[in-house]
C-alpha cells in the first residue's frame, strides 16, 4: 500500500527477522511469504489486513482448496524499506517462492526490479498505478488503483455538484502523491475548478493550517489520500476550522474502527474502493462471507470488534484469495511453484469477484489493472452506506498514471 518512511525501529526489524513476530510452520509444500506492517506508521490499517491474509490462508489449508498446503512465513517490516528488502532477501536466498504478499508503496516499488528479475509474483497492498506499467511485470494488486479511486470521486462530483471547487490533500510520500497528477488531469478534463495541493503528514496531530488553506481558497471538496489516523485528525479539526468542506477519502482513509469510534466526525464522509466493506459482506450471502465467519470462529475473534472486523481485514482476505487463484491456475497450466507460471495463471483471471468480496477483476498481459469500477460509500451514523458504483473507462493513457 503505502510509502515507507525509512529508519523505522531497528529493534522491531531484528525481532521480526529472528522469527519472533510470526512464521509459517515449515510443513507446507508451496511457500507464499508475507511482508506486513504490524507495528509501523501504517499499522492502523496494516495490522487487520495482515491478519486477514493469514486467517484466509489458514482457511484455505484447512479446507483443502489446493492439493498441497500453503506455507506462510511472515515478518513485520514496521513500514521500513530496508527491513522489507532484508525480508525479501531472506525469503529468496534459497528456493524462490512463486508469490510474496507485500504491503507499502515505497517498498513495493523498491522491490519491483528484484521481483521481475527473480520472476516472483508480488501481490501488494499498494495500488499505485506505477505498479501496472510494463517495467513492473510481476506486480499485481486487488483493488481499483489509487488514481482511479480519485477519478471515481471526481466523476461523482461532476455528476452531482459540477460547479464545485476541488483540491487534493495527501501525505508527502510516494503513497500520498500517487493519485495526484493523474487525478488533477482528470479533474481538468471534467472542467472542475481545481485548488492548490495541500500536504498532511501520515503522523499529523493537527490539520488546522491545512484546513485554513482550504477555507481561504474556497475549496468545496477535499480528496484525501492517507490512512485513517490522519483522516481522523483532519475531520476533528474540520469541525472547528472549516465545517462546510466535504471530505472524500481513498481506500485507506476510512474504516469501521474510526467511523464507529467517532461517528460525528466521519458523518457525511465519502469513500471509494474496488471492494466491499465488512458489514456489507456480513449482511450478504456471498461465498467469501464463509471464509470470514469461519476464520473469526476459529481464532476466537469477535464480529463486534472493529479493530479487526473491518474492511482492511477484507482487503487481506482478497490478497490471499488472489494468491490462491494464481496458484490454482498455475497448477493447471504448468507448475504452481513457478512464479512465471503463477503470473500466466493470473492472466486467466476474468470477471472474478473474489468470492463476492469485490468488483469483478480481470488481468491481462497488456493491462494488469484489475478493475475500473469504484464503489462509492457515505458514512452515516458510524456505518458505511453504499451510494453507487462509478464505472470508469479503461483508457490506455491512464496506465501508470
Amino acid at each position: 500500500m503505502l510509502k515507507g518512511v525509512g529508519g523505522a525501529a531497528a529493534g522491531v526489524a531484528t525481532m521480526s527477522l529472528a522469527g519472533c513476530l510470526g512464521s509459517g510452520d515449515g510443513s507446507g509444500d508451496v511457500s507464499v511469504p508475507g511482508i506486513y506492517d504490524m507495528s509501523g506508521a501504517t499499522s492502523d490499517v496494516g495490522k487487520p489486513s495482515g491478519i486477514g491474509s493469514r486467517d484466509a490462508i489458514k482457511w484455505i489449508n484447512e479446507n483443502d482448496e489446493l492439493d498441497t498446503e500453503i506455507d506462510h512465513p511472515w515478518q513485520d517490516y514496521a513500514y521500513d524499506v530496508p527491513t522489507a528488502k532484508s525480508a525479501y532477501d531472506e525469503y529468496t536466498s534459497g528456493t524462490k517462492p512463486p508469490i510474496i504478499i507485500g504491503w507499502g508503496t515505497a517498498d513495493t516499488e523498491a522491490l519491483s526490479p528484484s521481483v521481475a528479475r527473480d520472476r516472483i509474483v508480488y501481490i501488494s497492498a499498494s495500488y499505485s498505478a506505477k505498479l501496472v506499467k510494463e517495467e513492473t511485470p510481476f506486480n499485481f494488486f486487488g483493488n481499483l488503483d489509487y488514481t482511479s479511486q480519485a477519478r471515481a470521486h471526481l466523476k461523482w462530483i461532476e455528476q452531482n455538484d459540477p460547479g464545485a471547487k476541488v483540491a487534493f490533500i495527501f501525505s508527502n510520500t510516494a503513497f500520498g502523491k500517487s493519485p495526484v497528477e493523474g487525478g488533477r488531469q482528470y479533474a481538468e478534463s471534467l472542467d472542475l475548478d481545481l485548488g492548490e495541493n495541500i500536504n498532511l503528514s501520515l503522523t499529523a496531530n493537527s490539520a488546522k493550517t491545512q484546513l485554513r488553506k482550504a477555507r481561504n481558497r474556497n475549496v468545496d471538496y477535499l480528496i484525501h489520500q492517507n490512512t485513517a489516523a490522519p483522516m481522523q485528525v483532519l475531520l476533528a479539526d474540520r469541525q472547528e476550522v472549516y465545517p462546510e468542506v466535504n471530505v472524500m477519502g481513498l481506500t485507506y482513509t476510512v474504516d469501521e474502527l474510526r467511523a464507529q469510534e467517532s461517528p460525528e466526525l466521519f458523518e457525511g464522509v465519502r469513500y471509494a474502493s474496488g471492494f466491499k466493506v465488512f458489514n456489507e459482506i456480513m449482511d450478504s450471502d456471498v461465498p467469501g462471507k464463509t471464509i470470514i465467519e469461519e476464520s473469526f470462529e476459529r481464532e476466537g475473534r469477535s464480529m463486534d470488534d472493529p479493530s479487526v472486523a473491518n474492511l482492511n481485514y477484507v482487503r487481506g482476505v482478497i490478497h490471499a484469495l488472489l494468491a490462491l487463484k494464481g496458484l490454482k491456475n498455475a497448477q493447471e497450466i504448468g507448475d504452481m511453484s513457478s512464479g512465471a507460471d503463477v503470473r500466466e495463471g493470473l492472466f486467466q483471471v476474468s470477471d472474478w469477484n473474489a468470492r463476492g468480496l469485490a468488483e469483478p477483476f480481470t488481468y491481462a498481459e497488456d493491462d494488469r489493472r484489475p478493475t475500473m469500477n469504484g464503489r462509492i460509500y457515505e458514512v452515516s451514523d458510524g456505518s458505511f452506506e453504499y451510494d453507487s458504483t462509478i464505472e470508469l473507462p479503461r483508457k490506455d493513457e491512464w496506465v501508470g498514471l
